[in-house]
């Protein structure tokens, strides 16, 4: 089964068929976190899904890598609703999928996902999101002021 992204707006979404509890998929993304760059400060380490629990309520979505059913890549999609720009921040991947290319894949899915849904503009938040954006050429000039 290839990679797939798919947005949820909720941790009880029901994205994975094998789950033995109902927490399972906060508990696999939360390892994902555990991991997450130091470099990010703007997410707390003690409890990294505050601020998608936080974002869910204002609209914002959680992209999740699903590989053989398994989590194993999250993104967050961030509306101000200031403007029709959508952020993207907050990249975590497994630690056994990093350096294959994995992050590129999952990015330009949720990149096409947007995109459909009438998205132009994207400010990518994280370095390595911006990186993978520019090397993708997702960017748009516009998207940076």
């Amino acid at each position: 089964m290839p990679l797939e992204a798919v947005a949820i707006n909720s941790f009880d979404a029901p994205i994975m068929r094998d789950t033995k509890s109902p927490d399972e998929l906060r508990e696999r993304i939360t390892k994902l976190y555990a991991d997450y760059p130091a470099s990010q400060p703007d997410l707390p380490t003690d409890e990294p899904l505050a601020v998608f629990e936080q974002a869910f309520r204002q609209g914002g979505l959680l992209y999740v890598g699903m590989f053989n059913d398994k989590p194993i890549c999250v993104v967050g999609v961030f509306d101000d609703g200031q403007t029709d720009t959508k952020r993207l921040e907050y990249l975590a991947v497994h630690p056994e999928n990093k350096g294959r290319n994995i992050e590129g894949k999952f990015i330009k899915q949720v990149y096409d996902a947007e995109v459909k849904k009438g998205v132009k503009q994207f400010m990518p938040v994280d370095t390595e999101i911006h990186r993978i954006m520019s090397e993708y050429e997702m960017l748009t000039a516009r998207a940076w002021h």
